[in-house]
């Protein structure tokens, strides 16, 4: 049994209060939750010359929902070393909150670090820990690379599941979508996210959907605010009903399938 057990409201606002907690540049979201419960920690890397605060409204939604949601406030995030700080960070500043179950999300450039930190976490952790990942707008080899790697061979590494999606401007997607064209977010195209796809291990479990109306800029809070309490549940929560509500989203006004590979059941 989970202290967050029974919470369904996932595609609005939890049920908990948090307050920040700042150590330098990283910021914590720590939720309210009863005593004794350990939950989730999600760190989220921001894109390019932005700020955490560009993203605070993804953050709150996590930390509304229990879970302990990080930013590491920096212009260049896509080495994807700060989500492996924020997590060492939050089992030492919150031992009796952190759980080992660990989710890394991020934009644009911050969309290829949580796809690192997903990588460096494993490699770190190892099977101590539960993993899974959600790029938005990945916008792979642009920017800050990691160290000794590049973004193919980390990508190559990762093991857990992992959720990316492309967004578009919002100009006739559907049928740009169906025809084949690559519309895109005004910046990121829907190809260059499938590169992120394409270079992840044949055994990953991984999803790339594109989000309709979502542009680049301003960065895609709301879509992120919508899938990330479902996909982090099921993932690492184990939520069954989690899993049957992101199952049930794709539809045309929000989320299209543009690939999938061994997409797990619910049961």
């Amino acid at each position: 049994m989970s202290c967050l057990d029974g919470i369904t409201s996932y595609g609005e606002t939890g049920p908990f209060t948090h307050e920040i907690q700042a150590a330098g540049m990283l910021k914590f979201w720590v939720p309210a939750v009863p005593a004794d419960c350990k939950v989730p920690v999600v760190h989220l890397a921001n894109g390019t010359t932005g700020t955490c605060g560009h993203y605070q409204g993804a953050l709150q939604r996590l930390a509304s929902h229990g879970f302990l949601a990080a930013c590491y406030d920096d212009p260049q995030t896509g080495a994807g070393n700060f989500g492996l700080t924020a997590f060492e960070a939050a089992f030492e500043m919150f031992p009796e909150l952190a759980d080992r179950k660990l989710g890394s999300t991020g934009h644009s450039q911050g969309g290829q670090a949580a796809l690192i930190s997903l990588q460096l976490a494993e490699q770190k952790f190892g099977d101590t820990a539960i993993y899974a990942g959600l790029a938005m707008e990945p916008s792979s080899g642009y920017g800050v690379q990691p160290e000794g790697q590049t973004w193919q061979e980390a990508y190559a590494k990762i093991h857990s599941p992992v959720f990316m999606f492309s967004g578009n401007a919002g100009h006739g997607y559907v049928s740009a979508a169906l025809s084949g064209m690559d519309e895109g977010d005004g910046i990121v195209g829907v190809r260059w996210v499938q590169e992120a796809y394409d270079a992840l291990g044949d055994d990953v479990e991984a999803y790339h959907w594109t989000a309709v109306n979502a542009a680049h800029v301003p960065p895609p809070v709301a879509q992120e605010q919508r899938i990330s309490i479902p996909w982090f549940r099921w993932k690492l929560l184990g939520d069954k009903a989690a899993c049957e509500f992101f199952k049930a989203m794709p539809r045309p006004s929000q989320w299209l399938i543009h690939a999938e590979q061994n997409a797990a059941s619910c049961d």
